[in-house]
């Protein structure tokens, strides 16, 4: 089993250096090249949810993620140190319904794009695991 991690400020210009750590673990971990635009997508936009939504851009908290292997699986983890929300009841933005709102959007993309998404304590962590294999 390896890890890496990194923790970054509330700042949405943070980013880049997310960009950098996933580059980053993809090379150690020997991500192969055809999971690099799932993984980064999901990854960013996990990243952004917990700027944005979870610690509602105070730059004085902070973002924590850690790239785990375990064999032929990658799990990402991101927590934030907001308040959490109701994961549960994720309402799917592909139903008519739903296609005007705002948000919303980006769990669906975090759901597609990874084999599993695992939310925990209250919502303020998420994992997203991929298979390498």
């Amino acid at each position: 089993m390896s890890k890496l991690a990194i923790r970054i400020s509330s700042d949405i210009h943070n980013i880049m250096v997310v960009e950098k750590f996933i580059e980053a673990f993809s090379e150690r971990f020997k991500v192969p090249e055809k999971l690099n635009a799932r993984i980064s997508l999901s990854v960013i936009e996990a990243v952004n949810n917990a700027i944005l939504a979870g610690n509602k851009m105070q730059a004085d908290k902070n973002v924590d993620l850690e790239a785990e292997l375990c064999g032929d699986v990658l799990k990402v983890t991101v927590r934030d140190e907001g308040d959490g929300f109701d994961y549960t009841n994720i309402p799917d933005p592909t139903l008519p319904d739903n296609l005007g709102k705002s948000t919303g959007r980006g769990l669906y993309l975090m759901k597609s794009l990874s084999d599993e998404l695992i939310f925990s304590n209250k919502g303020t962590s998420v994992t997203l695991i991929y298979k390498l294999g």
